[in-house]
């Protein structure tokens, strides 16, 4: 049985844009869209950290943080909410958050300590719990409940939270990817490594670029 052609792509967020999650949701339509197509591909999906506001404190109160920290939120927010009704997520900016350096030092150690899948699942887990259930990322008892249930030591986390070396491996990350012009805003998905899609984007538009690399693979067979 001849081994699954792949499809990588690099998605770089941040937990704190309602955006990246509504991105999230329209990638997953239309790899599954693709895949109920072509049946011999799969996907191999890396979540990397950016930082819309890398001197965020925490503990803050969320409406009031969407409200005065991101101007365009205001004017955004209709269409935020239009586009989560249509992605099936209940938008909510109630309880309170913060900086979101430990969110994404939990994702990276899912996936260096799990994997890919246990990546998503946490991924997933900070996004729905920030944008609909009221949960704060900067808060270690929620990290550390969401890190066990994706298969990590409750112990590991916070210790790894706590620690210098994993948040400053982050921290690195985001630099070099501003650094080197590959990303100045998000949410920003590179797929094969070559086709980059910035901003918010709907599933056609991914599926299209899925396409050009099948329709490039035919041409080389």
């Amino acid at each position: 049985m001849a081994s699954a052609s792949v499809i990588k792509i690099e998605c770089h967020v941040d937990i704190l844009c309602p955006w990246c999650y509504l991105q999230k949701r329209a990638l997953e339509v239309a790899i599954e869209e693709f895949l109920e197509r072509y049946r011999g591909w799969r996907f191999e999906v890396i979540w990397k950290p950016f930082y819309l506001n890398p001197q965020l404190g925490i503990g803050l109160d969320k409406r009031e943080l969407y409200e005065e920290k991101f101007p365009q939120f205001p004017a955004a927010k209709a269409r935020i909410r239009a586009a989560a009704t249509q992605r099936g997520i209940l938008f909510s900016l109630t309880g309170r958050t913060g900086s979101s350096r430990s969110a994404h030092i939990l994702s990276a150690l899912a996936l260096e300590r799990v994997g890919p899948i246990a990546q998503a699942f946490v991924v997933e887990q900070l996004f729905s719990g920030h944008f609909e259930h009221g949960r704060d990322i900067s808060d270690e008892e929620w990290l550390a409940e969401v890190g066990r249930r994706a298969g990590l030591a409750e112990d590991d986390v916070r210790a790894v939270l706590r620690g210098e070396e994993a948040g400053a491996a982050v921290d690195r990350e985001v630099e070099a990817a501003k650094s080197g012009g590959d990303v100045g805003a998000v949410p920003c998905v590179t797929v094969q490594g070559r086709y980059r899609v910035g901003g918010y984007q709907e599933p056609a538009v991914f599926k299209a670029v899925f396409q050009k690399i099948t329709a490039a693979k035919e041409n080389t067979q």
